[in-house]
Protein backbone atom coordinates (compact mmCIF):
# COMPACT_ATOMS: atom_id res chain seq x y z
CA UNK A 1 0.00 0.00 0.00
CA UNK A 2 2.83 2.39 1.39
CA UNK A 3 4.36 1.88 -2.62
CA UNK A 4 0.85 2.82 -4.09
CA UNK A 5 0.78 6.20 -2.49
CA UNK A 6 4.48 7.62 -2.68
CA UNK A 7 3.73 8.63 -6.71
CA UNK A 8 0.25 10.71 -5.86
CA UNK A 9 2.17 12.09 -2.72
CA UNK A 10 4.87 12.76 -5.21
CA UNK A 11 2.85 14.53 -7.64
CA UNK A 12 1.18 16.39 -5.22
CA UNK A 13 4.49 18.19 -3.95
CA UNK A 14 5.67 18.15 -7.60
CA UNK A 15 2.60 20.59 -7.64
CA UNK A 16 2.95 22.46 -4.44
CA UNK A 17 6.47 23.19 -5.79
CA UNK A 18 5.64 24.31 -8.76
CA UNK A 19 2.96 26.20 -7.42
CA UNK A 20 5.04 28.19 -4.62
CA UNK A 21 7.91 28.88 -7.17
CA UNK A 22 4.96 30.64 -9.17
CA UNK A 23 3.72 32.33 -6.30
CA UNK A 24 7.14 33.77 -5.31
CA UNK A 25 7.84 35.02 -8.91
CA UNK A 26 4.37 36.71 -9.37
CA UNK A 27 4.91 38.45 -5.42
CA UNK A 28 8.63 39.81 -6.63
CA UNK A 29 7.27 40.71 -10.01
CA UNK A 30 4.20 43.15 -8.04
CA UNK A 31 7.36 44.29 -5.41
CA UNK A 32 9.47 44.97 -8.14
CA UNK A 33 7.23 46.97 -10.33
CA UNK A 34 7.00 46.14 -14.26
CA UNK A 35 9.52 45.46 -16.08
CA UNK A 36 11.29 48.29 -18.24
CA UNK A 37 12.03 47.14 -21.93
CA UNK A 38 13.47 50.11 -23.17
CA UNK A 39 17.40 48.82 -22.86
CA UNK A 40 19.22 45.54 -22.31
CA UNK A 41 20.61 47.22 -19.38
CA UNK A 42 17.05 48.09 -17.91
CA UNK A 43 15.95 44.66 -18.70
CA UNK A 44 19.17 43.27 -17.12
CA UNK A 45 19.24 45.75 -13.60
CA UNK A 46 15.64 44.52 -13.44
CA UNK A 47 16.78 40.69 -12.69
CA UNK A 48 19.51 41.65 -10.11
CA UNK A 49 17.62 42.40 -7.17
CA UNK A 50 16.03 38.99 -7.56
CA UNK A 51 19.18 37.15 -8.79
CA UNK A 52 20.00 38.27 -4.90
CA UNK A 53 16.81 37.73 -2.53
CA UNK A 54 16.62 34.47 -0.50
CA UNK A 55 13.05 34.45 -1.22
CA UNK A 56 13.15 34.50 -5.12
CA UNK A 57 15.96 31.88 -4.82
CA UNK A 58 13.68 29.66 -2.62
CA UNK A 59 11.07 29.74 -5.47
CA UNK A 60 13.75 29.16 -8.15
CA UNK A 61 15.22 25.52 -6.25
CA UNK A 62 11.66 24.33 -5.50
CA UNK A 63 10.88 25.21 -9.03
CA UNK A 64 13.95 23.16 -10.62
CA UNK A 65 12.72 20.37 -8.02
CA UNK A 66 9.16 20.32 -8.99
CA UNK A 67 9.69 18.67 -12.11
CA UNK A 68 12.46 15.67 -10.59
CA UNK A 69 9.84 14.55 -8.22
CA UNK A 70 7.09 14.76 -11.48
CA UNK A 71 9.11 12.31 -13.44
CA UNK A 72 9.63 9.90 -10.22
CA UNK A 73 6.19 9.82 -10.10
CA UNK A 74 6.04 8.42 -13.96
CA UNK A 75 7.81 6.14 -13.08
CA UNK A 76 4.97 4.62 -10.97
CA UNK A 77 2.21 6.23 -12.73
CA UNK A 78 0.84 6.22 -16.33
CA UNK A 79 1.16 9.27 -17.71
CA UNK A 80 -3.13 9.66 -18.68
CA UNK A 81 -3.34 9.40 -15.37
CA UNK A 82 -0.59 11.37 -13.63
CA UNK A 83 -0.35 14.68 -15.72
CA UNK A 84 -3.95 15.54 -15.17
CA UNK A 85 -3.86 14.82 -11.42
CA UNK A 86 -0.50 17.20 -11.51
CA UNK A 87 -2.56 19.44 -13.54
CA UNK A 88 -5.53 19.83 -10.99
CA UNK A 89 -3.25 20.06 -7.83
CA UNK A 90 -1.17 22.49 -9.80
CA UNK A 91 -4.62 24.86 -10.45
CA UNK A 92 -5.71 24.03 -6.75
CA UNK A 93 -2.53 25.24 -5.08
CA UNK A 94 -1.89 28.49 -7.31
CA UNK A 95 -5.92 29.21 -6.50
CA UNK A 96 -5.58 29.15 -3.10
CA UNK A 97 -1.89 30.84 -2.61
CA UNK A 98 -3.15 33.29 -4.65
CA UNK A 99 -6.41 34.25 -3.06
CA UNK A 100 -4.86 34.02 0.90
CA UNK A 101 -1.30 35.01 -0.16
CA UNK A 102 -1.59 37.67 -3.14
CA UNK A 103 -5.51 38.85 -2.28
CA UNK A 104 -6.57 37.92 -5.49
CA UNK A 105 -10.41 37.75 -6.10
CA UNK A 106 -12.28 34.72 -4.95
CA UNK A 107 -15.64 33.99 -6.74
CA UNK A 108 -18.23 31.08 -7.22
CA UNK A 109 -16.97 29.98 -10.57
CA UNK A 110 -13.51 29.42 -9.03
CA UNK A 111 -14.69 27.95 -6.10
CA UNK A 112 -16.78 25.70 -7.94
CA UNK A 113 -14.01 25.01 -10.33
CA UNK A 114 -11.62 23.87 -7.24
CA UNK A 115 -14.48 21.65 -6.24
CA UNK A 116 -14.45 20.09 -9.97
CA UNK A 117 -10.93 19.61 -9.95
CA UNK A 118 -10.71 17.59 -6.51
CA UNK A 119 -13.56 15.42 -7.66
CA UNK A 120 -11.60 14.54 -10.85
CA UNK A 121 -8.37 14.14 -8.75
CA UNK A 122 -10.23 11.50 -6.69
CA UNK A 123 -11.72 9.96 -9.99
CA UNK A 124 -8.44 10.01 -11.74
CA UNK A 125 -7.34 7.64 -8.46
CA UNK A 126 -10.32 5.54 -8.29
CA UNK A 127 -9.35 4.36 -11.73
CA UNK A 128 -5.75 4.08 -11.57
Amino acid sequence: MFNSIIPWFLILLAALFDSYACYVVKYKFNEQGEIDFDSITSFFSYFRPLLLSPFFLSGLVLFCLAPILWFFALNKIDLSIGYPVLVSFHLIFVYLLSYFLLNEDMNLFKISGAILLMCSIILFHKGS
